[in-house]
């Protein structure tokens, strides 16, 4: 039983290592591939808050937390406010 804990204890370990140190190249990928789309493109929200939660996640050790997400989700998808201009007739 302690082997196989010592063994999954030392997988985990190297999972994290690897990922800390491929995590530079595949976030620097991610922000490339979405510089690639246009400017105006409906999905550039989607593209955004995918790269900002992806940057937060980076920046804990642990989970972003929910607040963070809303915060983050707020920032992208802010309610829709009514238009001023817009009458209904």
């Amino acid at each position: 039983m302690q082997i196989s804990l010592e063994a999954g204890s030392r997988h985990i370990k190297e999972q994290d290592a690897w990922a800390k140190e491929l995590y530079p190249t595949v976030h620097e990928r991610l922000k490339q591939a979405a510089e690639t789309l246009p400017p105006d493109s409906l999905a550039q929200p989607f593209v955004d808050t995918l790269t900002e939660l992806v940057q937060a996640q980076a920046d804990t050790t642990g989970f972003v937390v929910l607040h963070r997400w809303v915060e983050i989700l707020e920032r992208h998808f802010p309610p829709q406010l009514p238009d001023p201009e817009h009458t209904t007739e």
